[in-house]
């Protein structure tokens, strides 16, 4: 199956398109399964006249604004259903800045999947992320644009073990084939990396974790179809099956 699972609408602040622009270009583009997984701290900060009208004087809570998100996702994918398939998700990160983290009081279970990301740098506040995938409730979370191999090294656990409590808890590994203005034009290292280790490879179908691609698409100029097609072909040829 074609899929992307990772793209940006003007619900977060780094997007520009809107959420029916990205699935109409991904139909036009032969991708069969879309996911629109905007930023959490975009969805509920709520830009007025974007990404839903707002009334300056009426507060809408975190759960409310994702509500709303989720809703206008799914009115779409009921809209394209004879074209293509789309999934509503949320993108998580694991670094504070003082607005982006997702609060303990914020039910993000709704969602098809939730991508988390950032986990693997110094200044990531979650210490162990399948614990924060569990704690996110989603029927599949996944790990986003992240060097598993090397962050599995850098904690010094042991691959088999990871990859299996991955497996147990369906959480996925993300293959990030982005390439565009929003990240100057640099390639993810570890996408190339995992195509060359077979060991690697050996052990991600030995545990049945899953693996999705996605573009991380923010604007839809930079969109580059070819990228997705082309990993999803890798990842079939090596018979690694997708999150689905």
């Amino acid at each position: 199956m074609i899929q992307d699972l990772h793209s940006h609408t003007y619900y977060s602040y780094c997007g520009k398109d809107s959420p029916e622009a990205v699935i109409k270009n991904a139909i036009t583009c032969g991708i069969e399964l879309m996911g629109i997984s905007d930023h959490y701290y975009g969805v509920v900060m709520n830009r007025p006249g974007v990404a839903y009208e707002s009334d300056e004087h009426r507060v809408i809570t975190h759960n409310n604004a994702l509500k709303r998100y989720f809703e206008h996702i799914k009115t779409l994918a009921d809209k394209y259903k004879d074209y293509i398939e789309v999934w509503c998700g949320i993108e998580i990160t694991a670094i504070d800045k003082g607005f982006t983290l997702l609060p303990d009081c914020v039910d993000v279970s709704m969602f098809d999947y939730c991508l988390i990301e950032n986990f693997q740098y110094r200044e990531s506040v979650i210490d162990d992320v399948l614990a924060f995938a569990k704690r996110c409730g989603c029927e599949r979370v996944g790990l986003a644009h992240m060097d598993l191999p090397a962050y599995i090294l850098s904690k010094g656990l042991d691959t088999d073990t990871f990859l299996e409590n991955m497996k147990k808890q369906n959480v996925f590994w993300e293959l990030n084939v982005n390439y565009d203005s929003k990240h100057n034009y640099r390639e993810h290292q570890y996408v190339k990396d995992f195509f060359e280790n077979t060991a690697f490879i050996d052990a991600v179908k030995k545990s049945g974790i899953k693996m999705s691609v996605g573009f991380d698409g923010h604007v839809l100029e930079d969109y580059d179809a070819d990228r997705v097609i082309n990993a999803c072909h890798k990842l079939e040829k090596l018979s690694v099956p997708m999150i689905k």
